[in-house]
């Protein structure tokens, strides 16, 4: 079933909000004592993070076409 224009539109919009934040949430400020992480956890969360924000906005960019 197609999406119908308004609904596409507030759907890009959300998917690029939400990686949007996911990128201001890492560049917060916040370290792994903050998140309770070791330093390699706290790694893995931030490439895991990157990875989420990428696929969010690729698939945002697919809508768009």
């Amino acid at each position: 079933m197609a999406l119908s224009d308004t609904r596409r539109m507030l759907r890009i919009m959300s998917l690029t909000a939400a990686a949007s934040m996911i990128e201001q949430y890492q560049g917060g400020g916040a370290d792994s004592e903050d998140l309770e992480l070791t330093e390699e956890e706290f790694e893995m969360f931030i490439e895991e993070n990157k990875k989420t924000a990428e696929k969010l906005f690729a698939m945002a960019e697919k809508l768009e076409k």
